[in-house]
């Protein structure tokens, strides 16, 4: 590896160890890293055999008083897809994530993060197909694209008691720079900003909270070389959750539902010899992706428990056409066993996930996967 593919990785090192020496004598740090592998195998119909991502992530808190809290992400992935007899990869560090909190008032969070473009976000043709796949909704990889560019996303949050009840309100504003996504074509492009709006309510009920919320999402327009491209449609994700005490812990069931609009696609009209002559604008597929399940607390004797994780994940989608490919649905099953080790907590996990995906074609494509992670954290 020469020493301009290290550069990014030894920037997200030393973004970290900056992070941690610059923190407050008496601060209460929290660090966590470990790994995470996520893989499927397909049927025939989908044009991929398998998918899988390995991701090394660190992650750091620092309560620098009573009011500010630091926090930093980042990580390494590794991307593969398998198409027939080849294997297409996508490795390297991810974008850095730093965010600081500051509690002004009783009733009042401000928040301030920075996207760090650490990651790699120009992609050649392979790495592209990569991302392209990996960034299946359904499928749920952790990170799909490595590097986003330079962003802010400021946001306040305020909550109060109103009849026994829990209220709070939140609001998000995120502003992108452009970067190149493509090695093989000379583009800059321009994600579009994100503002986001959330309220959320919360009862307690003797020893059990019912938590439930909604969240709308705007985006403006993405551009490549300061000409419109996309425009997503509007997002607006409802969720709620039951947590109750029962045996040797807590269980939760949740559900959430994520509705995505349809979005408007630019794109050129070329003539027969590929030359541009006019532009049109192209619906996008609108998607409903709903999620539900529950975890909770087993106890296995000896001190150790077991934590279930169960859940269901559905997916609709509509093209302008009436076409559904894409949608499909995912059951996944397994759970963590925390685990103590010289005053680190460690939490090895496993899940199994079962389903299909809806092809071209209007087949159902089926697929198996496993998850494997390994988290330790410790607090200093």
């Amino acid at each position: 590896m020469s020493a301009l593919q290290t550069r990014p990785a030894l920037l997200v090192a030393l973004a970290a160890m900056a992070f941690l020496t610059a923190s407050p004598a008496g601060a209460q740090v929290v660090a966590g890293g470990g790994g995470d592998y996520l893989g499927y195998s397909f049927e025939d119909g989908l044009g991929a055999e398998a998918a899988q991502l390995l991701m090394i992530p660190v992650a750091v808190r620092i309560s620098a008083t009573e009011r500010l809290d630091l926090e930093f992400f980042s990580a390494w992935a590794e991307g593969r897809v398998e198409q027939s007899d080849m294997v297409l990869s996508l490795s390297g560090p991810v974008d850095t994530n730093v965010k600081a909190s500051y509690q002004a008032t009783p009733w009042a969070v401000v928040s301030v993060g920075a996207n760090l473009p650490t990651g790699n976000s120009k992609h050649n043709g392979e790495e592209a197909i990569v991302a392209s796949v990996l960034s299946t909704d359904l499928l749920g990889f952790g990170e799909a694209s490595w590097g986003t560019g330079f962003a802010i996303t400021s946001s306040i949050a305020s909550a109060a008691t109103v009849g026994g009840f829990g209220v709070g309100v939140a609001a998000a504003y995120a502003a992108r720079s452009s970067f190149e996504p493509s090695e093989d074509v000379a583009v800059s492009f321009q994600p579009g900003n994100e503002k986001r709006i959330r309220v959320g309510v919360d009862r307690n009920f003797g020893t059990s909270t019912l938590t439930a919320g909604a969240t709308l999402i705007n985006y403006s327009q993405d551009k490549a070389g300061d000409r419109n491209l996309f425009q997503a449609g509007n997002r607006i994700r409802l969720d709620a959750a039951y947590a109750f005490r029962a045996g040797a812990g807590v269980w939760t069931l949740y559900a959430a539902d994520l509705m995505r609009s349809n979005g408007d696609l630019f794109v050129d009209i070329v003539d027969e010899s590929g030359t541009a002559i006019g532009d049109t604008i192209v619906a996008t597929a609108k998607q409903n992706l709903i999620v539900g399940g529950f975890m909770g607390t087993v106890a296995l004797g000896g001190g150790f428990v077991f934590r279930p994780h169960v859940d269901y994940k559905m997916q609709m989608r509509e093209e302008a056409d009436g076409g559904d490919a894409g949608s499909g649905w995912i059951l996944a099953a397994g759970g963590d066993v925390p685990i103590r080790i010289s005053g680190h907590d460690f939490f090895p996990k496993a899940r199994v996930y079962v389903g299909s995906i809806r092809d071209l074609a209007g087949g159902d494509v089926g697929l198996l996967g496993v998850e494997l992670k390994g988290t330790i954290r410790t607090t200093f």
